[in-house]
């Protein structure tokens, strides 16, 4: 069905400003409960005469900004009364036209910001949402009230951080803001920018456990409950279509709020993407910065070299002025840094030759150049001795090796024929420990950023150097601790089941270096690495 926009018609019309005057001042009227208006009344107020005011009046009514009935009031006579008069107001079309430009010029004039009191309202609204789900019997009125505060939130933050994102780029370029006011400016918007990523990186984690958490204690399974709450009020509320349609709408609002902290399979989250793009106008700023240094240091500005001459050649009474200055400007003209001597300016004036005479058959030219100089020439003296490196060189080779057999050992201690226990693992050594670590922390790496990882289901990644790889699977025991003694202290941590077995690619070379390595008499656990 398609719906009527005649109400915006007014806004691309000749006359427009005075169709704006009228409805404005109907708007102001309305909100001091004034709902009519005669014409008489619009024409003293604005100043216009009467009879173009009934023309504006009667076209607004036409669009449908308008509705009008007839004006008995001051009809004391027959003739009077059968006169036709008319009383005009805003039609319910036109108060929503008016809200929605209401609207619109508040956008346009707002600046955007980067609200850290959001991150902090949104954490509360999702524990607010998580004590009502932990609940036996859900008070489903106060959860439906959570929800929408933490969208009206969530929407509100997100809003104006992208009106926030689009004018930094402008604000960057700060091409009439003097250094002065640059300087103030880049200390204040650094700072403010360093304190909303700091604020970000902290909230953004505990944000998406709160989500896992709601997520995992059923709140997908109260979007029904939800939907019905907000058609409590509506004239049917049992409506299956239109429950139906506010459950999709419950969803995909939460999806969004999701996706913005989690991100999903197709890539990072919105979160990351803003503080990303945060961070990269630092830099920017460094780089509008250096310009206000260089244009000090040179002595020159480009853009107000340009807008000289432009007024230069606006101020220009001839067009032999306009070309003269086009050649001095441009160095149309000999080269300052060549001399022409005494003779050879002698011999030109007694060839009389014209400009058009080729180079091949004109008189030559005898120039003595002045040439610039620029740079620095070469140290004087004798040449720096050749410094011999082989003996550094043969050291770094001895520490590559004895790294690459402590690694070769760790990977022959940690790997193991099907899952093993954090607990069984023994005493470890610095070598195999830090790569324990290394594999550790890229799993759970995973899991935070996994978008649809189920807890309790198994995990799977590879080293840093794909060579081997590693599955984590949930403890035999919930809740079972393991303890690891190393040689730089102990580990204490969940008793996961870790399985390591080395890629195909990489079995047969670190099976070669583990022999090698047990050649020189070494075990796992009786070196420390360098």
């Amino acid at each position: 069905m398609m719906k009527d926009y005649s109400v915006f018609t007014h806004l691309s019309t000749p006359n427009a400003a005075d169709y704006r005057r009228v409805l404005n001042v109907f708007a102001q009227r309305r909100r001091s409960f004034i709902i009519h208006l005669r014409p008489m009344e619009l024409s003293v107020e604005l100043g216009i005469a009467e009879e173009e005011i009934v023309l504006l009046l009667d076209q607004l009514h036409h669009w449908g900004n308008l509705d009008r009935g007839k004006d008995y009031a001051e009809a004391k006579t027959i003739e009077v009364f059968y006169r036709v008069k008319w009383l005009y107001q805003l039609s319910e079309r036109g108060e929503g036209a008016e809200r929605a430009l209401e609207v619109f010029d508040a956008s346009l004039g707002q600046a955007g910001e980067l609200q850290t009191g959001a991150l902090r309202d949104i954490i509360r609204y999702l524990g607010a949402i998580a004590h009502q789900l932990e609940a036996d019997d859900p008070d489903h009125g106060k959860l439906f009230q959570e929800m929408n505060h933490l969208n009206h939130r969530f929407d509100e933050f997100t809003t104006q951080a992208q009106r926030f994102m689009r004018s930094l780029q402008g604000s960057i370029e700060l091409h009439s803001l003097s250094e002065a006011d640059f300087l103030g400016y880049k200390e204040h918007l650094i700072e403010y920018l360093d304190r909303f990523v700091q604020d970000l990186v902290t909230s953004a984690g505990e944000i998406a456990a709160l989500i896992r958490h709601v997520e995992g204690m059923g709140l997908r399974k109260r979007f029904p409950a939800l939907a019905r709450a907000a058609r409590a009020d509506a004239l049917d509320p049992d409506d299956p279509e239109e429950l139906e349609a506010e459950e999709r709408r419950r969803s995909a609002r939460w999806d969004g709020l999701r996706h913005w902290f989690l991100g999903d399979a197709s890539g990072r989250s919105q979160a990351e993407m803003l503080r990303a793009r945060t961070r990269e106008a630092i830099p920017a700023l460094l780089l509008a910065m250096q310009s206000f240094h260089d244009r000090r240091a040179s002595g020159s500005d480009r853009r107000q070299d340009w807008l000289e001459l432009a007024r230069w050649f606006a101020q220009t009474s001839n067009e032999a002025q306009a070309h003269r200055l086009w050649r001095v400007a441009f160095c149309l003209t000999p080269s300052r840094h060549l001399r022409i001597n005494h003779e050879t300016l002698v011999r030109r004036e007694e060839a009389a030759e014209s400009a058009r005479v080729s180079w091949l058959d004109a008189e030559p030219m005898w120039l003595e150049p002045q040439l610039r100089k620029s740079g620095r020439g070469p140290a004087r003296g004798r040449a720096p001795d050749v410094i011999d490196l082989s003996r550094e060189r043969e050291l770094l080779r001895q520490l590559a090796d004895e790294e690459n057999r402590q690694i070769a050992l760790a990977h022959e201690f940690l790997v193991h024929d099907g899952p093993l226990r954090l607990s069984a693992f023994g005493e470890l050594d610095r070598a195999a420990f830090h790569l324990l670590l290394d594999l550790l922390g890229r799993l759970l790496t995973g899991i935070s950023n996994a978008a649809n990882h189920e807890p309790g289901t198994p995990l799977r990644s590879q080293s840093s150097d794909g060579s081997l790889d590693i599955t984590l699977l949930p403890p035999l025991v919930p809740d079972e601790e393991a303890t690891i003694e190393t040689s730089e202290g102990w580990l204490t941590g969940p008793d996961y089941q870790v399985e390591i077995r080395p890629t195909a690619s990489a079995a047969n070379t670190t099976t070669e270096a583990a022999a090698n390595a047990k050649t020189t008499g070494d075990t796992p656990n009786n070196h420390l690495a360098s």
